[in-house]
């Protein structure tokens, strides 16, 4: 869509409300009963990756989830709590369907009976950002003791990761890579972004050009490279996409966004990085064969 100086710009959500228990069930709404067990199951390929810079985070996470060739569906990986003022927190999975859903049930259940149980420990009540993955890491555990060997029974790997970022009122942002284990790994300013899902496309991008000093605005473009170079590659990665820039020490949830198929910015990224790729390659020395005056092709002229 243009803005009203006629710029290309990404396509807003209407709406991006805190998620309460009541928005979220573990049962499936998308698909026939026949497919549940299969497709819930399965392994769910996707990419999320945060990026860590001086001026805030990014997070962005695709939203299709494949069961197979033929049966490929949106399922969205960013879930975004807030309490205005106090803290931001943004969780992005990646893994099996139903075990991401059981976790993300039982954070749910302790965020409702937190409202009326004041020592009820909670997403949203941890003393630190590290706490908080700790805390994530101990819902993953505590899914695995309730299904890890009825899966592996069935031929099922234990499978899911979780990034945890944002601030805590008081503190520095942070982001964090929680493991199936439920062990915790975080990001710093020499190692400054977290990825999980496929990630082996969008890594060498980041690797190249992004590091800690990157503008917030430029993090954003660095990180859309980076899901563009993976959707380009991977077909089980694709659109919706959902971004989340947050401002550092704003506490407040501002720049979120959900770039639909279609979407005339991400074609416009996708465009020009593609010609960018190709002008590139175009100034680039030669390659020297020792012996040989000509170049490879020149005799074909």
């Amino acid at each position: 869509m243009k803005d009203e100086k006629g710029r290309t710009s990404a396509t807003k959500h209407p709406m991006w409300p805190v998620h309460s228990p009541q928005r979220h069930s573990t049962g499936s709404w998308m698909f026939g009963v026949g497919c549940w067990m299969f497709c819930h199951h399965l392994p769910a390929m996707t990419y999320c990756l945060s990026l860590l810079c001086r001026e805030g985070i990014v997070f962005i996470s695709d939203s299709r989830t494949s069961a197979g060739v033929d049966n490929i569906t949106i399922q969205p990986k960013m879930r975004v709590y807030a309490e205005k003022g106090d803290r931001v927190i943004c969780l992005m999975t990646s893994g099996n369907l139903s075990i991401t859903q059981s976790v993300y049930a039982l954070i749910e259940e302790d965020l409702l009976v937190g409202k009326t149980e004041a020592n009820q420990s909670h997403l949203m009540n941890q003393r630190t950002l590290f706490e908080t993955a700790r805390y994530v890491g101990s819902k993953i555990r505590a899914v695995s003791k309730m299904d890890r060997e009825a899966l592996e029974a069935a031929g099922f790997g234990f499978n899911i990761n979780v990034l945890v970022g944002g601030q805590i009122a008081g503190q520095k942002h942070e982001i964090h890579y929680v493991y199936p284990q439920g062990n915790t790994l975080q990001a710093s300013v020499v190692s400054p972004f977290l990825q999980i899902g496929e990630f082996k496309y969008g890594k060498p991008i980041l690797d190249r050009g992004f590091n800690f000093d990157t503008s917030l605005r430029d993090a954003i473009t660095f990180g859309m490279l980076s899901m563009e170079a993976t959707v380009k590659s991977n077909v089980s990665v694709g659109p919706p996409i959902d971004v989340f820039a947050y401002e550092s020490d704003s506490l407040n949830v501002k720049y979120r966004s959900r770039l639909e198929e279609g979407d005339a910015y991400f074609h416009e990224i996708q465009t020009k990085w593609n010609h960018g790729i190709v002008q590139l390659v175009a100034t680039m020395p030669h390659m020297h064969f020792p012996g040989i005056q000509t170049q490879p092709g020149e005799s074909l002229l």
